[in-house]
């Protein structure tokens, strides 16, 4: 029971004030940046700065949903399979709460390991999805690696696999580092409105 009561408290704290409309902007910019690095076709997604920074400032809780909301309504409006990546998202919010709650993003050189690390739990978490419930094909900019994976002889499942783990770790570092560039320039003033500023100001400040 008070694991249950701690997690209540936790999402009631990243929920309120501030993070309510902090949700909704997190939602809205994965949706444009993941539209637009789709219709490019651009070798990266893009599509999860809105749960980091969401996540960044405002703890783990608020950028799961953040990112479930951003999927779900991508699935409505159009891209059907992004409502079925809704465990990968789960992490990249869980993962970014966790790793910013350490005081990783008040610096640069410590903010962009964990991009490295959480796009390796992306491939790991999406491979599976895509491998059987899409053949491979997203219609991303790297489904062209999932072809030619298939071609040299991969399984399926190894081609979404190796495609995740050529694409994810690169896309998570860039928005990790875009996230800690975006976060560092916030006024002071600002910042502290968000529940977990203590992740960007340490409270001695």
């Amino acid at each position: 029971m008070k694991v249950l009561e701690r997690i209540k408290s936790s999402i009631k704290k990243e929920t309120s004030g501030v993070a309510i409309p902090f949700i909704a902007f997190g939602a809205a910019l994965n949706l444009s940046l993941g539209q637009f690095a789709g219709l490019i076709k651009l070798p990266v997604y893009l599509d999860s700065l809105g749960t980091v920074l969401v996540a960044i400032l405002c703890g783990p809780w608020a950028g799961v949903i953040a990112g479930s909301v951003a999927n779900t309504t991508a699935s409505i409006m159009f891209s059907p399979p992004s409502v079925f990546f809704i465990p990968t998202v789960a992490v990249i919010g869980a993962f970014t709460g966790m790793w910013a709650r350490r005081g990783f993003f008040r610096k640069w050189y410590t903010a962009l390991p964990g991009g490295i690390l959480q796009g390796v739990l992306a491939a790991i978490v999406s491979a599976p999805i895509s491998a059987y419930l899409f053949s491979g094909i997203t219609l991303s900019g790297m489904d062209f690696l999932v072809i030619y994976f298939r071609a040299v002889g991969k399984s399926i499942l190894e081609s979404t696999f190796l495609q995740g783990l050529a694409a994810d770790p690169v896309d998570k570092m860039l928005t990790y580092l875009v996230a800690f560039l975006i976060v560092k320039r916030l006024p002071h003033r600002l910042v502290i409105r968000f529940p977990r500023y203590e992740n960007i100001v340490p409270v001695s400040e």
